[in-house]
């Protein structure tokens, strides 16, 4: 990883993070990958026993932006 890539990074980390709540995701119950406004999102097992079923409950939304590819989406951490 360059320093530049580095740098880039931490700058994106020390940003607000994006969020969602689950209600725009469609209260999903399975895994898998979901369309949001913005691009499609993967949720986990986790997510939807964190969600318990609250369409209010909101997520931070996390970017990866590999190499070669458009950037993938994943749901972070409950908020609210």
């Amino acid at each position: 990883m360059t320093a530049r890539r580095v740098a880039t990074a931490q700058r994106e980390a020390q940003m607000i993070a994006p969020q969602i709540s689950w209600g725009e995701l469609g209260c999903p119950k399975e895994t898998g990958v979901y369309r949001a406004p913005g691009g499609a999102i993967r949720v986990k097992r986790i997510h939807i026993i964190v969600a318990e079923d609250d369409p209010a409950a909101l997520f931070t939304v996390i970017s990866f932006v590999p190499p070669l590819g458009p950037a993938e989406f994943v749901l972070g951490h409950r908020v609210a």
